[in-house]
């Protein structure tokens, strides 16, 4: 039976040591799952910072952007205030100005016409043969 023994031994002697060897593997797939783990954790951490910054900057641009639309409002009124003065000026100097520019276009139309009308009658005077001198001829 010693024999027997010795092999029951042996048997769970190479047991313990395939267990062993089997716990040794488990702990290295462990270890290099927990490495990736931290890698992740390290990740989502520079990825958190990184959303944390970005946060921030959004923040200050956004401040900057409201403390720029206000003063952009008021010179927008301002300008409106100032289109509506000058639509306003630009009506009453046509209300003024309109009626002495049609009369002084109809006094030009009206000196066209005369002087048209003279030149038209002066030039016909020599054309007739006739002088504009009272004689009729200069050699007199």
């Amino acid at each position: 039976m010693l024999p027997l023994i010795q092999v029951c031994v042996v048997v769970a002697t190479l047991a313990v040591v395939a267990i062993a060897v089997a716990t040794v593997r488990a702990m290295a797939h462990v270890e290099k799952a927990t490495d990736r783990f931290n890698q992740l954790a390290g990740d989502v951490r520079r990825w958190a910072v990184q959303a944390n910054e970005l946060t921030c900057e959004t923040q200050e641009a956004l401040a900057s952007f409201r403390a720029s639309v206000a003063p952009i409002g008021r010179v927008v009124e301002r300008f409106e205030v100032l289109g509506e003065r000058t639509a306003d000026l630009s009506a009453a100097v046509l209300e003024e100005v309109e009626g002495p520019l049609r009369t002084a276009v109809a006094v030009a139309g009206g000196i066209r016409s005369v002087t048209a009308h003279l030149l038209k009658r002066f030039s016909h005077r020599h054309v007739d043969g006739r002088s504009a001198t009272n004689g009729g001829s200069e050699s007199e």
